[in-house]
């Protein structure tokens, strides 16, 4: 009997800090946002279920600031300040441990 269980998907949140959508620290806000909430989820879970990561440029700096979220694989563009946090209520808050 195989008692090993798989390991959970592990959600990846990759921002784009490149030169465009970086410019006025628009994706850097974003960011210091970003790993609070990841932070906050993530707690004491072991392993952690979010991965926070940037990115020098994902090729799309004509529709930046740009993040992507694996392995959903959706992409979200020309990201603003009610798109994240829409995107955290409706993807990342799930992954927080039941207190």
């Amino acid at each position: 009997m195989n008692n090993s269980a798989t390991p959970p998907k592990r959600t990846r949140v990759v921002i784009c800090l490149g030169q465009y959508c970086n410019s006025d620290r628009r994706a850097a806000r974003f960011y210091k946002r970003l790993k609070e909430r990841v932070e906050e989820i993530n707690g004491e879970q072991y392993p952690p279920p979010i991965k926070l990561e940037t990115a020098n440029c994902m090729s799309m700096c004509g529709i930046g600031p740009n993040m992507m979220l694996y392995p959903q694989a959706m992409l979200f563009n020309d990201l603003d300040d009610a798109a994240l946090e829409q995107m955290i209520d409706k993807y990342l808050d799930k992954l927080k441990s039941p207190e």
